[in-house]
């Protein structure tokens, strides 16, 4: 699909929210996820079929960064700030593994051990589909389940660990060998770690959904109730204004400015796309920094 038909898209799923009575937020940290998604597609579509595997490597790591970023922006336009926390997790969990990434003396052969961890992936989640298919009475023993059992026993041995006690294998859980924390603390960027507390431990409840997510909407309600009537007394004070203010929309542009943020350094970590101009970068950076540096979020 053409960068202009991505962007129309993205702008008729707004319209369907504004139908709703979901209107997509007026706010400056709103248009530029929009300017940042529009160039980030320009970059990585000419080259996201290069015969050049570092090339090929970094582009498809930015398109899937650039759908990570229009999905909390959409999510975000639609009033659901809470389910875009996850984007903004899988972003930065994204952001420290190509950190780590670079930080290997010869990239490509970094790049290398983090694509056959991604097979080894496949495969493992293909032997799982497979004995869970033989557990509901599917046929066995096929040529595909040869396939994977041999890829397996032959081809993985750099991630294989020691043996369970029953002789099952056990396999490394990350490319790395390292844990999301670790690789947030070996970041070269001091705010990682703040980062990655925000993430996984402060935001964790609207991830997972836990009890914790719904106390969150109840205070937040109540926070808007409050405004609202304190605002009502005010003469000539729009709506927008109150949502703006609120604690919905203070969320809101956390979750959006993080989200930009990560995406932001992660599209610095990948060399062999074009990069955004200077003016464009610090102007964007200089958007989440005025909008998001008063509210609480680890940021610069």
């Amino acid at each position: 699909m053409a960068t202009s038909e991505k962007r129309d898209a993205t702008d008729a799923s707004c319209a369907n929210c504004a139908s709703t009575g979901q209107v997509p937020r007026a706010h400056p940290i709103f248009e530029m996820a929009g300017e940042m998604i529009s160039a980030a597609w320009l970059a990585a579509e000419p080259v996201a079929e290069s015969t050049d595997r570092l090339v090929d490597f970094d582009a498809h790591v930015l398109k899937r960064g650039i759908k990570g970023l229009e999905a909390a922006r959409l999510l975000v336009g639609a009033g659901y700030w809470e389910n875009a926390t996850s984007v903004a997790r899988q972003l930065f969990e994204l952001l420290v593994n190509m950190e780590h990434l670079g930080s290997f003396a010869d990239r490509k052969k970094a790049c290398g051990i983090h694509n056959n961890f991604g097979l080894l992936q496949f495969f493992l989640a293909e032997s799982r589909r497979i004995e869970f298919e033989k557990g509901r009475g599917r046929p066995a023993d096929s040529p595909w389940e040869t396939s994977v059992k041999d890829f397996l026993d032959n081809h993985c041995a750099d991630f294989r660990l020691t043996p369970r006690p029953d002789g099952s294998a056990r396999w490394r859980t990350s490319w790395s060998g390292k844990t999301t924390r670790a690789l947030a603390g070996a970041s070269p960027d001091p705010m990682r770690v703040s980062q990655y507390e925000m993430l996984f431990s402060t935001w964790s409840e609207q991830t997972h959904a836990t009890p914790g997510a719904f106390a969150t909407d109840l205070f937040v309600r109540y926070e808007d109730e409050i405004l609202d009537e304190a605002l009502a007394e005010i003469d000539g004070v729009p709506p927008e204004v109150v949502h703006a203010i609120s604690g919905v929309g203070r969320r809101e542009v956390q979750t959006l400015s993080m989200t930009s943020l990560l995406f932001l350094q992660l599209w610095q970590q990948l060399p062999n796309v074009r990069q955004p101009s200077p003016d464009e970068f610090s102007r964007w950076q200089a958007t989440i920094k005025r909008h998001a540096a008063t509210k609480g979020l680890p940021i610069f």
